[in-house]
């Protein structure tokens, strides 16, 4: 980090809680290598009813935005781009011009990893969860003209804001209803993350063309993933997500697309092993 006083904007992440996210790892790594004037800062928020003041006040390039404020957030923004107006959802803003601009990068973290994979987009898709990223997802999914997608939840209330949106889309509440066609399946809940229950589904029978991709990253080997894993199937895990949307964001405000290296990935892994 070069600390110039003339030129210094920070960056930082919002939500809560945050303690666990390793963006301000990752970004301040970026920082560093590129002798960027800038720091990445955890801001553990109550709420968000005066952060456009404060941030052109104190001198801030941009934010990333977690949970709850992903929503909420938008209410203080001046303009969004597409894929964060389609979502309604918000986890990046730059301040530029004294104007305050979101994006949403997950779609871009997903995408990129689900397409280093050879993914047969003629199966049918099933997705776990149905929050704010599974939102994020199915809009990508449209975009790819996929036909075929099922949402697994266990509470209706979500499921009916995604259903007046997406009109053809299945639902159920069963997680253990049949998978075996399945081309991908896409862990987008709190299943499996560490201090919650594991997503207990079989992999046993599934075809042998099925892509497992599980968004959590804390731990990076999910009961998803072993399982994937022993029956030998392609698997992507929720680090690759993170990474790539990490990337956009960074992009977004310092207009470098930071490389990525084994030894970065491995420290991260290494962070991650220890929580």
């Amino acid at each position: 980090m070069m600390i110039n006083n003339e030129t210094f904007k920070a960056v930082g992440i919002i939500g809560k809680p945050i303690k666990q996210s390793l963006s301000p790892y990752l970004h301040n790594y970026w920082i560093n290598k590129y002798g960027l004037s800038s720091y990445y800062l955890p801001l553990p928020l109550d709420n968000i009813n005066h952060l456009k003041g404060a941030l052109k006040k104190l001198n801030f390039l941009g934010l990333n935005i977690t949970i709850p404020y992903k929503k909420s957030i938008i209410n203080q923004l001046d303009s969004i781009d597409a894929n964060a107006k389609n979502i309604r959802a918000v986890n990046t803003l730059i301040l530029k011009n004294n104007q305050l601009k979101g994006f949403n990068t997950d779609i871009i973290g997903f995408k990129k990893g689900l397409l280093k994979k050879n993914w047969n987009k003629k199966r049918p898709v099933v997705i776990f969860g149905a929050g704010g990223a599974a939102e994020a997802i199915i809009y990508f999914l449209k975009l790819e003209n996929i036909k075929d997608i099922t949402v697994v939840n266990r509470t209706k209330k979500r499921v009916t804001q995604i259903k007046r949106k997406y009109k053809d889309i299945n639902f159920s509440s069963n997680f253990k209803l049949d998978i075996k066609e399945a081309g991908l399946i896409i862990n987008t809940s709190s299943l499996g993350m560490i201090g919650y229950p594991d997503l207990e589904i079989k992999l046993n029978k599934i075809n042998k063309e099925a892509i497992i991709y599980d968004i959590v990253y804390n731990p990076i080997n999910t009961n998803l993933i072993n399982q994937a894993k022993k029956q030998k199937l392609e698997f992507i895990t929720g680090l690759d997500m993170f990474i790539e949307q990490a990337r956009a964001s960074f992009e977004i405000w310092f207009q470098i697309k930071p490389k990525i290296n084994i030894s970065l990935i491995n420290n991260i892994k290494r962070i991650i092993s220890k929580t």
